[in-house]
């Protein structure tokens, strides 16, 4: 029977709908790597080309780089004259940056990819975090992975995005007051709660490790949305020790490699959901209160149905098949 759900943090809500469902494994897609060389000279990404990009970083350094970051030759945002405009409408300068972060192999998607290498890579984001922590004019900074066309990847050599914005963008800022407002009534984390509920129910429980809960979301706005939150309580990513980074990379590959073995390789969006930059706050007291109410987390989110009418025209996801059934299948657990 459908069922509308709601976000706990976001109040957002869902429609489960499982007499439109297939069954898990009906799924599967084409692979978007499948057939695709370890180098290719066209492509703009692969060694052999640097020339071809402005680089801004690379390491190690030399020609047997593992992790390159270049500015986005198509940028979203781009270093311009800031202005701030509040009248009918409201406008602001489209001031910021916008990099890519391109692995080596032309053909190695990150579920494939070896754990030193989506630890390096996790390692990068924290490095451009706090380096542009330091610019005033920046308020946020979103990392974002796209595997394939469908997931809005116009090249298919494996990369990440990083996007920072002068303001802080809508939907992180309802998880920000969500957590607040559960915060200020309850005087807990509501990601911490969200943990150990799930973890005495385990219905939506995919994996399990020392530092890491994986979570097929309880108002999952598409299949196999699937959240990874960390066990210990943060409000920032890049504050994660070294050995919590080692073990997000293990279960990050984990997850993957279970979507692309399960799923065939489907086209998802992965990205991380953190703090907006430090700054010198005005109400520092508020700040701290924002901080221990919220919670880092790692959300990966296949792009195996589409928005049509009735999503547009009410802002509520149609997922045909409930979460449960979707950890069970990653589980591996006999039906």
């Amino acid at each position: 029977m459908s069922e509308f759900r709601q976000n706990p943090i976001s109040k957002h809500w869902v429609l489960i709908a499982p007499n439109r469902a297939k069954r898990p494994e009906d799924y599967k897609t084409r692979s978007v790597m499948e057939g695709l060389p370890e180098l290719d000279h066209k492509c703009v990404f692969c060694p052999g080309n640097e020339a071809q990009n402005t680089e801004l970083y690379r390491f190690p350094y030399g020609k047997n780089w593992e992790v390159r970051i270049i500015p986005n030759k198509f940028a979203a945002l781009e270093h311009t004259a800031l202005y701030r405009h509040k009248g009918f409408y409201v406008s602001h300068s489209g001031d910021g940056d916008h990099e890519v972060i391109v692995t080596r192999k032309h053909n190695e998607p990150v579920a494939l990819q070896s754990i030193a290498t989506v630890e390096l890579s996790l390692e990068t984001f924290i490095e451009r975090i706090n380096l542009l922590t330091g610019h005033p004019e920046l308020a946020y900074v979103q990392i974002f992975h796209n595997h394939g066309r469908e997931a809005g990847a116009s090249l298919v050599h494996p990369h990440y995005q990083l996007i920072a914005t002068p303001i802080v963008p809508p939907h992180v800022h309802d998880e920000i007051m969500g957590c607040y407002h559960y915060y200020q009534h309850n005087h807990t984390c509501i990601y911490c709660d969200i943990i150990k509920e799930e973890l005495e129910v385990k219905d939506r429980v995919v994996y399990e490790s020392e530092h890491f809960v994986v979570l097929s979301a309880y108002a999952s706005r598409k299949p196999f949305e699937t959240w990874i939150l960390p066990k210990k309580h943060g409000a920032r990513f890049e504050d994660i020790s070294k050995e919590e980074l080692r073990h997000l990379s293990f279960v990050l590959k984990v997850m993957l490699g279970q979507l692309y073995t399960k799923l065939s390789d489907p086209p998802l969006n992965f990205y991380i959901h953190t703090m907006p930059l430090k700054k010198q706050q005005s109400d520092h007291r508020h700040s701290v209160q924002e901080e221990k109410a919220y919670h880092w987390h790692l959300v990966i989110f296949p792009r195996l149905t589409i928005w049509a009418g009735f999503e547009y025209a009410t802002g509520i996801p149609i997922n045909p098949i409930p979460p449960e059934i979707t950890a069970q299948f990653l589980r591996g657990d006999n039906p």
